[in-house]
């Protein structure tokens, strides 16, 4: 066994004397401190001696739990896995004498779902939590609901960025800070936005930091960082990716400091989690890969984004730890940057949450006191997933099947993959095809996930092999749904079929129509023809989907699920009627039928509304037909109500197609809805009227219901001593034009105009218009002038 290692003084180290004496006051503390002021290797070993049991700390990342246990074990000359060890996903170094367990967040949830009182764990610290990881909010909230119950339980939340103030009042616990020392960092942006590579980008800032020590760069991800390895590979250092795809051996040597200059090429785990020897100099790209909810695959993903101006200070302090140090960023100075990202739990995938915490008991998110409740969209959404899954009871509460899906650390489709392919008797491929879920290794083409299955998704035997470690050995479940299958290529595609039922399509060449709506598109040199299939896995790019797991189902799989429906479509020239087999948006059989003539009529309806004036022909006479009917009605109420949507509703019934509809009279149908009326309506609410000076000139019915009228040229109207009248006995109102076709009275008193107002406006018209004749009297005569 090495002997425990000298331990230098760090700054934490002057606070743990009062961090230990307010927990035996209060029992949880929040510690604020930055990285590299050594909270993560001295505060857990501090509360050994404190508690009887166990002290877990929980990681953000699987590469922070096992540098800091090989740190700690090192520095109290021990082997990990005797007092100090760590619990990954898919991984796990510890023995019966651990006590000290570094161990991922999403861990402490799995252990409760099985003993909800995490019976022999006697201390939880929560470090980095201001990352705001969605699995550190659950357990945050797990350990207070624990702790009204298990006040002995000692609970230290530690936080580099965050406000830990609010952190303090919004908890009720007392607040410790530790202050670190900082030597001055330089900063430097870019002056303007640049278009080339990334990779390209990072070369140039590499090449201009020559001079300098070790530099650390960080980038979005592993796919990045590869490019990146592959240009930089002829400079005069040593160039070192860091990401958490590697293996362990190979992150823990990019952590120590080597006998030449180096590039530490890293994604954001370099941030606050783990601490890289000899950096002075930093390249930051301002981006990272951020975890979301995406409707296309049914799973989380990640995506590019910028980050927040806290973590673009965490990565600057990385080049100030030794001494003066340097940070180029990658993006101009006035690039608006938020103060804070957004917490995973409030924009990630929680159907594993939801199914974590029902194992527990909890089938509402109200029943946890968050420090921000979760979105009860994103909540009903994982619950709705999970009972089709068959993971929840119609009430919310966990199934036999669901607890053997949530024993298995994985997304709850790739537990039920898992589990259904251990009941199909192919459990080798089934777990194959879930550690390439899990490490989510993608190539630029779509693959077929069975045949990956069936073929051993290459570089991934140490997870396949760590995933089958904790495959369950009684009886599993049984499946819900089919018998067992026969060929191994129909029992992985069932295995997948029941962790995807919702993501079914119809295969037409490249397009894959999905059951649940909208389309993806394959690689065009994808095999496989046209039928149904499954796309598992899918990515937005540039505002179109792209399939990047498909397999082909049988059509049969779907019949348990289909329902008949009648199915009406517009083909822009006529009503089509079938009735159809589907499952969403798939139709697995259709039959032509002539449908119901009222259902017909209505969708005929539905779509005639905003066209029929085109459609129609006589469709403006009945506009006007309306409006007559809505003038009388003012004074005979018995008369029935007309509108124009109901006469264009009544004209499509026994109609299916264009050519039907231009063959109905609109009029015709406004007088038969009119019954007796309809023969009157001329009479009663006349279309024109005949003046002495022209024959037939229309009468307005306004659109508001107003009185209706009658607009003609003066010399029209000599000859009358009243004016025309509607069928209700009352006086139109008349529009009196002058030559120009402007009004020169308005009026429905035709007699009292001539009396009083004529002899004036005389005058002024023989004045304006001297070639026309202005007679005295017009009542007595008709005078044609000859104008129109």
């Amino acid at each position: 066994m090495p002997p425990p290692l000298t331990l230098p003084s760090l700054p934490v180290d002057a606070v743990i004397p009062e961090l230990r004496t307010l927990l035996d006051a209060h029992g949880a503390v929040v510690l604020e401190a930055p990285p590299g002021t050594g909270k993560t290797t001295r505060v857990p070993p501090a509360l050994l001696d404190m508690v009887p049991g166990q002290v877990w700390v929980l990681e953000p990342r699987r590469i922070a739990a096992r540098a800091s246990a090989a740190r700690v074990a090192a520095e109290r000359g021990e082997p990990i896995g005797a007092t100090v060890g760590y619990a990954v996903r898919l991984e796990r170094r510890a023995g019966p004498r651990t006590r000290l367990l570094y161990v991922t967040e999403a861990l402490l949830a799995h252990r409760a779902a099985e003993d909800p009182d995490l019976a022999g764990i006697d201390a939880v610290v929560l470090d980095e939590f201001h990352e705001r990881g969605i699995h550190a909010d659950v357990a945050l909230a797990l350990v207070r609901a624990l702790r009204a119950r298990r006040p002995d339980l000692r609970v230290v939340v530690m936080s580099a960025t965050l406000d830990g103030s609010a952190l303090e009042r919004a908890l009720g616990w007392p607040r410790l800070t530790v202050e670190a020392v900082r030597h001055p960092v330089e900063i430097q942006h870019v002056a303007r936005a640049d278009a080339r590579p990334l990779e390209v980008r990072v070369a140039d800032a590499v090449r201009a930091c020559a001079h300098r020590g070790d530099i650390l760069v960080f980038l979005p991800g592993a796919g990045e960082i590869a490019r990146c390895v592959e240009v930089l590979g002829r400079i005069d250092r040593l160039v070192v990716p860091l990401h958490g795809e590697l293996d362990p051996d190979t992150q823990a040597r990019a952590l120590q400091s080597a006998d030449r200059p180096r590039v530490v090429l890293s994604t954001n785990v370099a941030e606050t989690s783990v601490t890289v020897e000899g950096v002075d100099t930093v390249v930051d790209t301002g981006l990272a890969r951020v975890s979301a909810w995406d409707p296309w695959t049914g799973m989380g993903t990640l995506a590019v984004q910028p980050i927040p101006r806290a973590s673009a200070d965490q990565r600057a302090g990385r080049a100030g730890r030794l001494g003066p140090g340097l940070c180029l960023r990658l993006y101009p100075a006035s690039e608006p940057r938020p103060a804070f990202g957004t917490p995973e739990l409030q924009r990630a995938d929680l159907s594993g949450t939801v199914l974590d915490l029902a194992c527990m008991g909890v089938t509402g998110r109200e029943e946890l006191p968050w420090l921000e409740p979760p979105p009860a969209r994103a909540w009903d959404s994982a619950v709705a997933l999970l009972r089709r899954l068959g993971a929840l009871d119609g009430t919310g509460a966990v199934t036999p099947l669901g607890r053997a899906m949530g024993r298995l650390p994985l997304h709850p489709r790739a537990a039920r993959m898992v589990l259904e392919g251990v009941a199909q008797g192919v459990a080798g491929p089934v777990t194959t095809l879930a550690a390439w879920m899990d490490a989510r290794r993608r190539g630029v083409e779509t693959v077929d996930p069975v045949a990956l299955a069936l073929d051993g998704a290459g570089g991934l035997a140490r997870e396949r092999r760590n995933l089958e470690g904790q495959l369950p050995r009684g009886p599993v479940p049984p499946p819900a749904g089919a018998e067992r299958t026969g060929a191994p290529e129909e029992a992985v595609a069932r295995a997948l079929y029941v962790a995807f039922p919702d993501r079914v399509g119809r295969r037409r060449g490249s397009v894959v129509v999905l059951a649940e709506g909208g389309r993806a598109e394959l690689d065009r040199g994808f095999p496989g023809g046209d039928g149904i299939v499954l796309v598992t896995e899918a990515e937005r790019i540039e505002g179109r989907v792209r399939a990047r797991a498909c397999a082909a189902i049988p059509e049969a799989w779907l019949l348990s699920d289909a329902e008949l429906r009648t199915e009406m479509v517009w083909t822009g020239t006529r009503v089509e009627v079938t009735e159809a087999l589907c499952v969403g948006a798939v139709v697995l059989e259709a039959t032509p039928m002539p449908g119901d003539p009222g259902a017909v009529a209505a969708f005929l309806h539905a779509h005639a509304r905003d066209v029929a004036h085109r459609w129609f022909p006589d469709f403006e006479q009945a506009e006007a037909m309306v409006r007559r009917v809505a003038w009388l009605r003012r004074s005979m109420p018995e008369v029935p109500a007309l509108d124009v949507d109901a006469l264009v509703r009544a004209g499509c019934e026994g109609c299916r197609s264009l050519e039907d509809l231009r063959a109905v009279s609109l009029v015709a149908v406004a007088r038969d809805l009119l019954g007796d009326m309809g023969a009157r309506l001329d009479r009663v609410a006349p279309v024109t009227v005949d003046l002495p000076g022209r024959a037939r000139v229309p009468v307005t019915y306004p659109e508001d219901g107003g009185d209706p009228c009658v607009a003609s040229r003066m010399q029209d109207f000599f000859g009358l001593r009243e004016g025309p009248r509607g069928g209700d006995g009352r006086p139109l109102v008349l529009h009196l034009l002058a030559p120009n076709r402007r009004p020169v009275q308005v009026t429905t008193d035709l007699h009292g105009f001539w009396e009083r107002h004529w002899p004036s406006i005389r005058k002024e018209l023989m004045r304006r218009y001297p070639r026309h004749r202005w007679p005295e009297d017009p009542r007595a005569l008709y005078v044609d002038d000859g104008e129109p």
